[in-house]
């Protein structure tokens, strides 16, 4: 099993511009990595309403989501969750048969005066069409980044905002000195 990923700092536009050129070269179709009310997907992630950005003020764990061909089945699991007051079924796509796909977590501003970065990953880079995703995304995101700081791709209306925003790697907590110095 070859892992492989990426980090881009990316505003709402940029991801929009990345996500519109990936969904037009390929046939794809994405699922939540975990979902309340069943096995839902959608074929176009430009227009979910809170693209580009960060609810929790940390690098991972926001919009998390894989992305597979429409030609590829995603295999869901079910499994008790406890809620508050109740349990109910929780619906995941996490599971060992989803190998034909890539994940992202999406990222993006957080409360105006932070960026996180999205990232993209496969666990299965050695599976053809799981690399095939990832390396059409890397290559559509290599080509609209502005910059490259330390292998983070930076996209143009990130850049344009490098001295208006904390461009964070790890958390809002974090120091500003381990933030992503971008010139």
């Amino acid at each position: 099993m070859k892992k492989r990923s990426f980090r881009v700092f990316a505003l709402k536009e940029d991801l929009q511009a990345i996500f519109k050129n990936f969904q037009s070269g390929l046939d794809v179709y994405y699922v939540p990595t975990y979902s309340d009310v069943g096995e839902i997907s959608f074929d176009d992630v430009t227009i979910i309403e809170n693209l580009g950005i960060n609810f929790y003020g940390r690098h991972s764990g926001n919009m998390q989501m894989l992305v597979l061909l429409q030609s590829t089945e995603c295999l869901w699991r079910l499994y008790q969750c406890k809620g508050e007051n109740e349990q109910h079924i929780r619906y995941s796509t996490l599971n060992a048969g989803n190998i034909d796909c890539i994940s992202i977590d999406l990222n993006g501003l957080y409360q105006d005066n932070a960026i996180f970065p999205t990232e993209v990953s496969t666990m299965y880079y050695d599976n053809e069409l799981g690399k095939q995703l990832f390396d059409e995304m890397r290559r559509i995101v290599r080509k609209q980044a502005v910059k490259t700081v330390h292998g983070y791709y930076i996209c143009p209306k990130a850049y344009e905002q490098k001295e208006k925003y904390r461009f964070c790697t790890i958390d809002i907590k974090s120091p500003p000195e381990y933030d992503l110095q971008v010139t």
